[in-house]
């Protein structure tokens, strides 16, 4: 699994592959199969052993490697996917868009309102009778 190289030798194409040790996946942990799959698809991403461009293997062949089924595999790059870490059309295959930045450590937990959509401040206010009304952004 890697960027694929290609060097010319006679008159064809030969494709190189880098490849990227499988994980020891742990059938009797809380964590599920596709979460441990995820986590090692995104700390390799993290480490640029998985640059951007670089084709991961379909669902069906990875899931095989890992003895897992295809769903566990289809999970993982779903969350993947959802991060903005990897995407792919239809036929070509599935790339890795880019480097992962890790994230700080905040304290400030209100992003995480503002990123569910979930009102993260509120303003105070009084109807006429004096009864009091909250209005969220």
């Amino acid at each position: 699994m890697g960027r694929a190289n290609f060097t010319i030798k006679g008159a064809t194409l030969i494709r190189h592959f880098h490849t990227l040790p499988l994980p020891q996946l742990d059938r009797h942990a809380r964590e599920p199969l596709h979460g441990q799959v995820y986590r090692w698809l995104r700390h390799a991403i993290w480490r640029t052993e998985l640059r951007g461009g670089c084709v991961l293997p379909s669902t069906r062949v990875l899931a095989k490697q890992l003895g897992v089924s295809r769903n566990t595999v289809l999970y993982a790059y779903e969350a993947l996917a959802s991060e903005g870490l990897i995407g792919g059309r239809r036929g070509s295959g599935t790339r890795v868009l880019g480097s992962a930045t890790v994230p700080k450590q905040r304290r400030d937990l209100t992003w995480i309102l503002r990123d569910s959509h979930y009102p993260a401040s509120a303003a105070a206010f009084a109807d006429p009778d004096g009864n009091p009304l909250y209005g969220h952004s």
